[in-house]
């Protein structure tokens, strides 16, 4: 005769507690054969579910015990998480108001409610909800931190990092270490926005060397020696990358070149992270060749038909080729490491990328005859929102007479799309195939203005002018302060005066560009 839940229920609590979840989820199944809407049993399952991951089942257990008792705040708490991790935000909110509306005052409800709401973006609410709950509780550091990133993402640093110093203070000693963790891992690139990077070294070093349990904090420090300009501590740091969640090798163990071993060797360099990444570092393929080594280099597909020319690369292998027999294999962006790269020894030659002579002659005709100069704009990316302007703000380099104005990006905001006309500027999106034609347009270009994105490396990398628009803290790649770039000779920065100010930073680069060509009447 099989135990009763009464029984097997008891017997679950003790594998939990034990650690032995699978003999726990076993119990659990064995009472809902025997009775299917038992609660404890659902509530069980639907936590070991959501523990590893199986979020799908979790909200079907979890959601199955809430109808059962709509008002146990336990289980309602489980599924909001459940929720938020299935990017089910409103379902997510609705459940952490009726927690609220049955216990008020609920600090992990408000909490949760704060988190709905700035997955949908309404981050003045999502404020609100965490000041309630820190009204309730002052040392509740989960809502010291939601409260700090939100205060992040709306700019307001200041607050932001108050708000994370005091989730740092108020972390009880058992606080998970991945916990700790992502506070530190938003504390200092926050430091970082702030223009104080030199304190986020002071705070971060110590912790660094003492704790191998904080992979982000171990990433965001290597990002910062790099921004300050210490290379030869900020490549080895550099390595830590594969500690965080988003930054994938390709293979176990990635490995770092040594240069004297490399001779007469096959080697398979890694793609990893994002296109301007790999066309920055492509830079060194060649200098592996110059060593004896036979290069191949790995890319995304869209890179592929310009990476090819790169000199003395064997090969070029896309997303979906299986890759070449090799004797190493090593990440591109270990390489500035493997050469010991320092700021006066970046390899800058330029030009190290081609545009294709067949494509920049279909270019010339697709231009037709040149009766202005030409520059092209890059304004928008879809991946880091900071770096991200509005065509609204660059008007007063747009305005700039005499100057034919060409769109480098193969996506426009649909909001935008009407008013390239009015301002002259040049859609050039279906031709714009991969990164081998955008090379070729620019090769037909007399200047090149954009934010910080793929264009710019890539522009870089052809040795043509190039002028970054920069955000008033840039990336790590830009340095600090100044108006050139140790990685590409042609180009030349400009900064924002304050955070967000993109109009007075269009201003600055249309003054410039007059200047540049001073044939053109005045803007």
């Amino acid at each position: 005769m099989p135990d009763s839940p009464d029984v097997l229920i008891a017997r679950a609590g003790a594998h939990v507690r034990a650690g032995e979840s699978d003999a726990a989820a076993a119990c659990g199944l064995e009472i809902l054969r025997q009775a299917p809407e038992h609660f404890d049993a659902l509530h069980l399952i639907g936590w070991l579910c959501q523990n590893r991951g199986q979020l799908a089942d979790a909200y079907c257990y979890l959601s199955r015990a809430m109808r059962l008792r709509p008002a146990d705040a336990a289980v309602a708490l489980k599924l909001g998480n459940v929720l938020v991790a299935l990017k089910r935000f409103s379902d997510a909110e609705h459940v952490a108001r009726n927690i609220l509306a049955l216990y008020p005052q609920h600090i992990d409800a408000a909490n949760n409610l704060g988190i709905a709401q700035g997955e949908q973006k309404r981050d003045s609410d999502a404020i609100e909800a965490y000041r309630m709950a820190l009204a309730w509780k002052p040392d509740y550091a989960p809502a010291h931190f939601n409260l700090g990133r939100v205060l992040a993402r709306s700019g307001r640093l200041t607050e932001a990092e108050a708000a994370f110093r005091s989730a740092l203070a108020c972390a009880p000693t058992d606080t998970p270490s991945e916990r700790i963790d992502d506070v530190y891992a938003h504390l200092l690139p926050s430091l970082v926005e702030l223009d104080r990077p030199e304190e986020a070294l002071t705070l971060a070093r110590p912790i660094v060397s003492s704790r191998q349990d904080l992979p982000k904090l171990a990433w965001a420090y290597a990002l910062l020696l790099l921004h300050v300009g210490d290379y030869a501590a900020g490549w080895e740091a550099y390595e830590s990358r594969w500690g965080v969640e988003y930054q994938s090798p390709s293979r176990p163990n990635p490995l770092v070149l040594n240069l004297d071993a490399i001779a007469g060797k096959r080697i398979l360099v890694d793609a990893e992270q994002g296109h301007g990444d790999i066309i920055q570092f492509a830079r060194y393929a060649p200098l592996l060749a110059d060593r004896g080594a036979i290069v191949t280099l790995s890319a995304y597909d869209g890179l592929k038909p310009l990476l090819s020319g790169l000199r003395g690369i064997k090969r070029v292998v896309g997303e979906d080729e299986n890759e070449p027999a090799h004797d190493i294999a090593t990440p591109i962006g270990s390489l500035p490491l493997a050469f010991r790269t320092t700021i006066e020894t970046v390899p800058a030659e330029v030009p190290y990328l081609h545009a294709e002579p067949h494509r920049v002659a279909q270019w010339r005709e697709k231009l037709g005859d040149k009766t202005a100069p030409r520059v092209g704009l890059t304004w928008h990316t879809t991946t880091v929102a900071p770096k991200r302007t509005r065509l609204n703000d660059l008007r007063a380099i747009l305005a700039c007479p005499n100057i034919s104005f060409h769109a480098l990006q193969k996506v426009i905001p649909s909001e935008e799309l009407g008013i390239l006309p009015a301002l002259g500027l040049r859609d050039h999106r279906a031709d714009l195939t991969d990164f081998a034609e955008t090379a070729a347009l620019i090769d037909n270009l007399d200047l090149v203005i954009t934010i910080d994105t793929a264009v710019a490396h890539l522009a870089g990398a052809m040795g043509k002018p190039v002028w970054l628009m920069l955000q008033h803290v840039a990336d790590w790649r830009w340095l600090r302060y100044r108006a050139d770039s140790p990685w590409y000779p042609t180009a030349r920065l400009f900064r924002q005066a304050a955070p967000g100010d993109w109009h007075g930073l269009s201003v600055e680069v249309a003054t410039a560009l007059m200047r540049l060509f001073p044939s053109s009447v005045s803007c």
